[in-house]
């Protein structure tokens, strides 16, 4: 998990980002998690300077350190035979 940064899981952000609390595209996607749990934040934004260029998911942010969520019952529903 050594060396992940920002940069690998950025996403195009959206016109209502707000700039705080916010990382850049070259922050460990640790700290971008540690910011977003902190803040009780789903997403987060990447700035460069003060300005907003992305956004981070915490749900993507997690995938990508390898910190799946748990399966639900109603992620399998649609898959069940009858």
């Amino acid at each position: 998990m050594k060396g992940l940064r920002v940069s690998d899981i950025v996403l195009p952000c959206s016109g209502d980002m707000r700039p705080h609390p916010s990382v850049e595209m070259s922050d460990p996607i640790r700290r971008a998690i540690e910011l977003m749990v902190r803040h009780n934040l789903k997403d987060i934004a990447v700035v460069r300077g003060i300005r907003p260029v992305g956004r981070v998911r915490l749900e993507d942010a997690f995938e990508r350190m390898g910190l799946m969520k748990e399966p639900r019952l109603d992620d399998y529903v649609g898959e069940m035979e009858v």
